[in-house]
């Protein structure tokens, strides 16, 4: 058995355990002897004395004109232990509610210019479950950027992955073409009423991300990550879906 690891599993320090095993062993001691005995320098031990001290493992005794230290009975250890446990699952239900919140708060990352929102459209091909939806314009991507345009195109396709689409009608008429010959039975698609003309914005969503892009100045986007709102952005777009269908 390794005395010193199982008293670091407990918590204790290298240079505390290392302290503490030689109160048990040599009794009542200065902190010049310690000092001494344990190798550590004089101003460090008075640190982990009082660290041990706190810790309810050895308690301060007057020797002579001098402060001196002796290891509490080993069974200390139990108790410091026992009053760890006691108020972890006191203060469990609080950190489990600042966990909880955490864990539902959207991460949000702003991007800035024509080269950081194609950083967007990159990340939205790590797609894990391969479908992307898409709501809006890709008139304005394809105008303001037209070769990575059909290079995003390109890269849905080689990566198998299933977009599905809709357009304004602008788009329709001018962006359609293309992703419909690049990307073939990968495509499906739908155009919004002629009343909603050109929408100058681009949805993506795609696992627990939805992203919401500009290109008219100043161009920029946004990426909010969190599941509950990507599956509401869902929804809102099978609604849609649903509705033109008919």
């Amino acid at each position: 058995m390794n005395l010193q690891e199982d008293l670091k599993s407990l918590g204790l320090f290298p240079r505390e355990v290392k302290v503490y095993l030689y109160l048990l062993e040599q009794g009542i001691s200065t902190p010049p002897q310690i000092a001494q005995g344990t190798g550590i320098a004089r101003t460090n031990s008075y640190n982990i004395l009082q660290d041990l001290k706190e810790k309810g493992l050895i308690e301060e005794q007057q020797k002579g004109k001098r402060k001196a230290y002796i290891a509490k009975d080993p069974e200390a250890l139990l108790r410091s232990v026992e009053k760890r446990h006691e108020t972890i699952e006191r203060i469990l239900p609080d950190l489990r509610a600042f966990h909880a919140a955490q864990k539902n708060k959207p991460k949000i990352t702003f991007y800035d210019g024509l080269e950081q929102i194609q950083e967007i459209y990159w990340q939205s091909l790590e797609t894990k479950n391969k479908i992307l939806h898409a709501i809006g314009s890709t008139k304005h991507m394809s105008e303001v950027m037209p070769e990575f345009y059909t290079k995003f195109f390109e890269e849905i396709h080689k990566r198998e992955i299933v977009l599905h689409d809709l357009l304004t009608p602008a788009s329709g008429k001018e962006g359609l073409p293309q992703a419909q010959a690049i990307l073939k039975g990968m495509y499906t698609f739908q155009i919004l009423p002629e009343k909603y003309k050109n929408i100058p914005t681009d949805i993506l969503i795609w696992d627990d991300n939805i992203a919401l892009i500009t290109f008219q100045q100043p161009i920029f986007g946004t990426v909010l990550n969190n599941k509950l709102l990507a599956e509401t952005f869902r929804i809102i777009f099978q609604v849609m879906w649903d509705g033109l269908q008919r």
